[in-house]
């Protein structure tokens, strides 16, 4: 049995990580805590060990410890807000009581001691517990709601203890023993497994382990028996796989918008987000922090990655801004965090915001123009950016109108969000034909280029061009 031994090793990643484990393991399950105490004549109350506590409505059960607690999980992922159950203790030589509580999806609920009054003397004695056949199946006491992959340098595994008992609460004894499957329901299909996979119980008890394996994932078992021809089983077991530590390859940086008017605004938001993975690609564990850093304007210091291992900070258009935007008009952000917590070496991202500035005066080529009766059209070239030749920000609309004949090409253009110039961000070309019976003396053709609220700022240009008789 030596190879069942478990040793944890409990690690404190902070009250965070612990937060986004909770929610993601519990979130359909309503969680039930409480005392059950005892009192023998006269005497004060003394706390009940081996109680049932036994939920009638949903199956959940659970053992009060030594100290006469005890914690139930109900799953209520079928209902809706809160649900009124009913609790009911039992013990063999002790009277029976229940109650009634709120039971709220993923949250936790205290529920008022019970004293019980003792009847007889307990029937129970060590190694032979007087039972009748098995009835119930529950979880006794807790266990990790996480581990994490192969070779992660983490907890791999996790060991859950069950206790079967007969339909009056007591554990079954050796008369009434019986063979308790483990099987894995759903899993990320990494290579995870449990060991053993079956038991049979001693004075109603069993337990397995979960072996994690290379591939991130909830995990849920099922847990079962047979008696008398019937099935019992407990509640599935849900426990996380997280990913293992940050690897530099699978860590990188992405922006929502490439490019802002950051020399424009002031209180620009553009969101950051760095995604994390570890070397099996598998997102971190919920929960890593990663710290953020720029040389120009604003950025929030850290944020923590959720279950695809994604942590987004705010960037704030703000001072001080790129000294030179001859040069260089970007700020540079760097994301770095931990990937490896005991030796405290870092990896990093790095990333890039375009802070372009107002936009430039239009240039079009040619500024005049004259045509005929034939129908020739006319090339025009024309040049939107900001002051400093960058692109204007995504989503500015240029427009080309002609008080007659007919436009072709770049005439009704929105931006993209980018950084670099050229053709289709800054560089443009359309066409104007008069048609074979233009008879106007004079043609005028405008550009406008109309920014978004946060934009580089309004521009117009107008030509105009004659008839040549």
């Amino acid at each position: 049995m030596n190879k069942y031994i478990s040793i944890f090793i409990i690690i404190v990643i902070g009250t965070f990580l612990f937060t986004c484990a909770e929610d993601t393991n519990v979130r359909d399950l309503a969680i039930l805590k409480g005392k059950v105490y005892f009192v023998e004549n006269s005497s004060s109350p003394q706390p009940l060990a081996g109680a049932t506590v036994s939920v009638k409505s949903h199956f959940a059960q659970s053992q009060t410890n030594s100290n006469g607690a005890y914690e139930l999980n109900i799953d209520l992922s079928s209902e809706e807000g809160s649900v009124e159950v009913e609790l009911e203790v039992t013990k063999a030589g002790y009277e029976t009581k229940t109650t009634s509580v709120t039971a709220q999806k993923g949250e936790t609920t205290l529920v008022p001691d019970f004293t019980l009054l003792q009847i007889y003397s307990d029937t129970t004695v060590l190694g032979d517990t007087i039972s009748g056949d098995a009835a119930h199946i529950s979880v006794d006491g807790s266990h990790s709601s996480h581990i994490y992959v192969q070779s992660s340098g983490l907890q791999e595994t996790a060991k859950i203890n069950f206790v079967v008992t007969d339909d009056e609460g007591r554990l079954v004894d050796s008369t009434h023993s019986v063979l308790v499957h483990f099987r894995i329901l759903n899993g990320p299909n990494g290579g995870e497994y449990l060991e053993p996979d079956s038991m049979r119980t001693t004075n109603g008890q069993v337990y397995t382990v979960l072996n994690s394996g290379t591939i991130a994932g909830p995990v849920q078992l099922n847990v079962y028996a047979e008696v008398n021809g019937q099935t019992i089983k407990a509640l599935p077991i849900r426990i996380a796989i997280y990913g293992g530590l940050p690897d530099q390859d699978h860590f990188s940086l992405a922006v929502d918008r490439l490019n802002i008017a950051g020399r424009v605004h002031f209180g620009i938001i553009d969101n950051i987000t760095a995604f994390v993975g570890d070397k099996f690609s598998n997102p971190v564990a919920p929960g890593t922090i990663v710290y953020f850093s720029t040389d120009y304007c604003i950025v929030e210091g850290a944020a923590v990655t959720d279950e695809l291992g994604q942590a987004t900070v705010r960037f704030e258009s703000a001072g001080p801004l790129p000294p030179n935007p001859i040069d260089s008009t970007f700020a540079h952000i760097t994301a770095w965090t931990f990937e490896d917590t005991v030796l405290k070496s870092t990896i990093n991202a790095k990333t890039r915001i375009l802070l372009s500035d107002v936009t430039a005066p239009v240039q079009i080529s040619p500024t005049s123009f004259t045509y005929t009766a034939v129908n020739n059209p006319v090339a025009f070239n024309y040049v939107v950016q900001d002051i400093w030749g960058n692109p204007l920000v995504g989503n500015t609309n240029i427009k080309v109108n002609s008080t007659a004949g007919s436009l072709y090409g770049d005439v009704n253009i929105n931006l993209v969000d980018t950084q670099f110039p050229g053709p289709g961000s800054t560089d443009f070309q359309f066409f104007w034909a008069p048609g074979d019976s233009l008879k106007d003396p004079q043609v005028f053709i405008s550009i406008t280029v109309d920014p978004p609220p946060d934009g580089n700022g309004y521009r117009s240009v107008g030509i105009s061009g004659t008839r040549n008789w």
